[in-house]
């Protein structure tokens, strides 16, 4: 019993590296990213959304902790609401994404890093 219970663990040892390679390489792509952003969103965590949103942010270039300071404004109770249920477009022509909460549109490109949230547009 021994054997096969240090045989078990050898074998799932073994696979951990690889799977550690998968899950960073999955962690680029937009599907990943988004489930991560929307839960932050959601749930008002405003650490979480600044640790994926691009520095300095949008047109008026705010820092991270004055982003922070703003998120209540960026993310109300019915942006939040409108979140759960958003699905991002892709633009074709560029590597990014858009969501769209009532009249204001939640930008996200791909840089170096991976996605991030990156600026925020009127609909119109």
């Amino acid at each position: 019993m021994k054997l096969l219970f240090s045989t078990v663990l050898i074998f799932l040892l073994a696979l951990a590296p690889a799977g550690s390679a998968e899950i960073k390489a999955e962690g680029r792509s937009f599907a990943a990213f988004w489930i991560q952003f929307q839960a932050a969103v959601v749930k008002g965590d405003k650490e979480a959304i600044a640790r994926r949103t691009r520095f300095p942010f949008g047109d008026e270039k705010l820092a991270k902790a004055d982003f922070v300071k703003q998120c209540d404004k960026l993310f109300s109770a019915k942006v939040r609401r409108c979140f759960r249920s958003a699905k991002p477009v892709k633009d074709d022509k560029l590597d990014s994404y858009s969501a769209f909460c009532g009249e204001t549109i939640f930008v996200f490109e791909k840089g170096k890093d991976g996605y991030r949230f990156t600026d925020l547009a009127v609909n119109d």
